[in-house]
């Protein structure tokens, strides 16, 4: 109740009256307090599900205002798998949408559970498919999956690897929540082995900076960084070597200006990054 109280910047006997006074007017008790805990009984979880998508619908009642009113100022709220990739076009979006804000948080797997009760995400931008219903995506990026092993390494020459051929071999990556990882480790698996982790990590200049020391090798993406600098990434020749970076959303979500044209520009941005890819491959092929 305490931290409750900070949080909402109000004195904790205020909080404890105002909780008092709902429950009274419900006319049922809302919380279990035994001793000093205090947490949700079943009738508060029934309500706060109901309280939640009712501050939901006013968000949107908020926004779907400000669209009709012709405001240009928006609000975005983003889910997103792996902050590098964005990194960029973010930049270009805010630089042609100055007044655009962004509100967002990196994915977890426990995220993944909930999307169909998160009401507050405009846009998932992940590499994992949602197989939850009522969500709609558009993929943005086919992305090439290398094995990345430091200069010296016995691998370090070979122009493409099948990744079992790095079963016996001490691995560094994402931690075991972590959505990258589980899809790394199925390849793993799909391969015919179980990858020895050596070390985790969340951070992906850190997983880069342990392959180079030698501490181990690692799967990663084709998104060309600063933290690829000094690496050897070969090509995975097994079928399942690439990954589909997506946009999804919830169809039933009230979508502002501002929104359907991050969208819009994001997919236009990654069509435009393929073709240019595109290109350079052919004029590398012709020499």
């Amino acid at each position: 109740m305490t931290k409750a109280a900070e949080e909402l910047h109000i004195a904790q006997p205020a909080l404890s009256r105002t909780i008092q006074r709902l429950e009274e007017d419900l006319g049922v008790p809302l919380f279990e307090r035994k001793a000093r805990q205090i947490r949700l009984n079943p009738f508060g979880k029934a309500f706060v599900r109901k309280a939640k998508a009712a501050l939901h619908l006013l968000d949107e009642g908020r926004r779907e205002l400000e669209d009709m009113a012709g405001l240009q100022k928006g609000r975005i709220h983003l889910a997103i798998m792996n902050m590098e990739q964005m990194r960029e076009p973010l930049q270009s979006f805010l630089q042609e949408n100055p007044d655009v804000h962004f509100q967002m948080f990196q994915l977890s797997m426990d995220d993944f559970q909930k999307v169909e009760s998160n009401h507050e995400v405009d846009y998932y931008l992940t590499s994992l498919p949602i197989h939850q219903n009522g969500f709609q995506e558009i993929p943005l990026i086919r992305e090439k999956l290398y094995l990345a092993v430091p200069h010296g390494h016995k691998y370090a020459h070979r122009k493409e690897i099948h990744l079992s051929e790095a079963a016996d071999e001490p691995f560094v990556g994402y931690k075991e929540n972590s959505p990258l990882r589980r899809m790394n480790d199925t390849l793993c698996y799909q391969a015919g082995f179980r990858p020895k982790m050596v070390c985790e990590t969340d951070d992906p200049a850190s997983i880069a900076n342990l392959v180079r020391s030698g501490l181990g090798i690692a799967i990663v993406g084709g998104c060309k960084s600063a933290e690829d600098l000094n690496l050897v990434k070969l090509p995975i020749r097994d079928t399942a070597g690439e990954r589909i970076y997506r946009i999804a959303w919830h169809k039933d979500r009230y979508l502002s200006k501002a929104a359907i044209a991050f969208r819009d520009f994001i997919v236009n941005y990654f069509s435009q990054q393929e073709q240019a890819d595109d290109k350079i491959s052919k004029a590398l092929l012709l020499r």
